[in-house]
């Protein structure tokens, strides 16, 4: 089983990934579309995109505001199973 510091460790990346690739996703829509005008479909995926890194970004905030939570009762460098034995 995996540490706390791990676990929130992993999920943070998760939220940079999503982040980056809708901002780099938004980026190539704006190049294929550049001096062009962009039909409404497009114009709606560039908006829903835009939510997604704002969400993902608001999700770390949380993540973090978890965390400090977490190790404030928890040392995150111990391998515990939910029974609250030590794991292997």
């Amino acid at each position: 089983m995996a540490k706390i510091r791990d676990l929130f460790h992993e999920v943070g990346n998760f939220h940079n990934k999503i982040s980056v690739c809708a901002g780099l996703a938004k980026m190539e829509l704006a190049h294929d579309f550049k001096g062009k005008s962009l039909p409404p479909e497009t114009k709606k995926l560039l908006s829903r995109l835009s939510d997604l890194e704002k969400n993902a970004i608001e999700a770390s905030v949380i993540l973090n505001q978890l965390k400090d939570a977490v190790y404030n009762i928890a040392d995150p460098d111990i391998d515990r199973k939910c029974d609250g034995k030590e794991g292997k």
